[in-house]
């Protein structure tokens, strides 16, 4: 008998799956350094307004605001709108920043896409969900309402498009894989190209943190080492071996990218 208890295990257990090493988490960990510290990401409530206080507003305490019962569809609307215009200014912490304020529903969206499906498909499917709703960031239309609603059905039928083609297609034994994996449609996305990188386990999910920080939200690798508690020199290492990595998958076709942006430093 399928009970309240068995209920909250199961949803628990598919949190849990959402919440691992993928590409969210990666994201969400990116987005809590971009918006802490002396100069975090943020909106001025002003440019906003719909009752927003009159100053600048950390994306993660706009998060916040957004999530309340008391937050009208206009104010969620003309927060994604500003959101979205700062994300296609082509500055990639500003695509942090939106998928960090949309983590919530982007969470509970991939729990649901996880419900029945094999563990061997899951972090391809939350990268995949990700990746549709960073595509719409480019091409949905701020101009007509509920806009943060329809960006979750874009992101959710990306996922159980990959969950539809992987039930089908994937094999189950390691022989009938083929010898070189597909290339990602990364793009030239280089937010994109790190997490692919982390999904494929070329780097690990803090080196991916550390070069979006780093290289794309404007931290400096002190202002990390502060915060980790960890000398520089070590970060500037593990900045440098994931980029190489990163690299050096692009050449030999593991992952794609038209374009290195964020790595001119190597």
């Amino acid at each position: 008998m399928f009970d309240q208890d068995t209920a909250v295990r199961a949803t628990t257990n598919e949190a849990d799956r959402v919440r691992g090493g993928n590409a969210l988490a990666v994201a969400e960990r990116s987005f809590q350094l971009l918006t802490t510290g002396p100069k975090p990401l943020g909106l001025d409530g002003r440019t906003i307004g719909h009752g927003l206080p009159g100053r600048v507003l950390s994306l993660a305490e706009l998060r916040t605001l957004l999530l309340e019962q008391a937050a009208s569809d206009g104010l969620k609307d003309a927060a994604w709108r500003e959101l979205i215009q700062r994300a296609r200014s082509g500055d990639p912490a500003w695509v942090i920043g939106c998928v960090g304020v949309a983590m919530p529903g982007l969470t509970n969206t991939a729990a649901r896409a996880l419900r029945t499906t094999p563990d061997r498909y899951a972090e391809d499917i939350v990268a995949e969900l990700l990746t549709e709703f960073v595509a719409q960031l480019a091409r949905i239309d701020i101009d007509r309402p509920h806009i943060a609603a329809r960006l979750m059905l874009w992101a959710r039928k990306g996922a159980l498009r990959l969950r539809g083609r992987e039930a089908r297609l994937v094999p189950s034994a390691p022989s009938e894989m083929p010898e070189r994996p597909a290339a990602a449609t990364a793009g030239d996305d280089p937010v994109r190209l790190l997490l692919d990188g982390v999904r494929r386990g070329i780097i690990t999910p803090d080196a991916a943190e550390l070069v979006i920080a780093t290289r794309l939200g404007g931290l400096s690798v002190q202002e990390i080492a502060r915060r980790r508690q960890l000398p520089a020199s070590r970060l500037y290492k593990q900045r440098h071996a994931a980029e190489v990595r990163i690299v050096a998958a692009i050449k030999d076709g593991r992952i794609s990218s038209t374009s290195t942006v964020g790595f001119a430093g190597m």
